[in-house]
């Protein structure tokens, strides 16, 4: 994937707006659309969820265990000046981990892409998580588009306990 000079979200938590985001994670999907992947979390003696999230999950909720990520995957073209940015930063939105832009494979100079926001279910929870595509130095009377989903992070298995079915 192709990082863009636009990636407002990595200056953000460098200022450390997104410092005090570190409060809520991610796991199992309720919604349906979602896709997921995962990996062995030693944590919770269970596989980790990544959750992803596209533009038809709008207005959706999940469900997710504390360590599992969500991935937020919605279009956008930065060469027009707009980007997706936390619409909200409270202390109950997951820890952006990663933001990054791809160019659509057929996309010609100034095409649009896909916006992929990467977040961490790191505490037991509900959070609504707002997005917005905005021009920053415009601010927010350039917002063009929104994205709400509410999360619902709850607590794994403890370790070394197993599922019962």
């Amino acid at each position: 994937m192709v990082e863009d000079s636009f990636d407002r979200q990595t200056s953000l938590a460098q200022a450390g707006i997104l410092g005090g985001l570190m409060m809520l994670g991610l796991s199992p999907l309720l919604a349906s659309g979602c896709s997921t992947s995962g990996s062995i979390d030693p944590a919770t003696t269970r596989e980790a969820i990544v959750s992803t999230l596209t533009r038809e999950d709008n207005d959706k909720t999940i469900e997710v265990q504390v360590g599992d990520s969500i991935v937020v995957r919605l279009p956008e073209n930065p060469t027009t000046g707009f980007t997706w940015a936390i619409d909200k930063a409270s202390d109950d939105v997951p820890p952006l981990e990663t933001s990054e832009y791809s160019p659509a494979a057929d996309a010609g100079v100034g095409g649009g892409g896909q916006r992929s926001l990467t977040f961490k279910a790191i505490r037991a929870g509900t959070v609504r998580l707002q997005l917005k595509l905005w021009r920053e130095w415009e601010g927010d009377k350039s917002i063009a588009d929104r994205f709400t989903a509410t999360i619902r992070v709850i607590r794994g298995t403890p370790p070394g306990k197993a599922l019962k079915l």
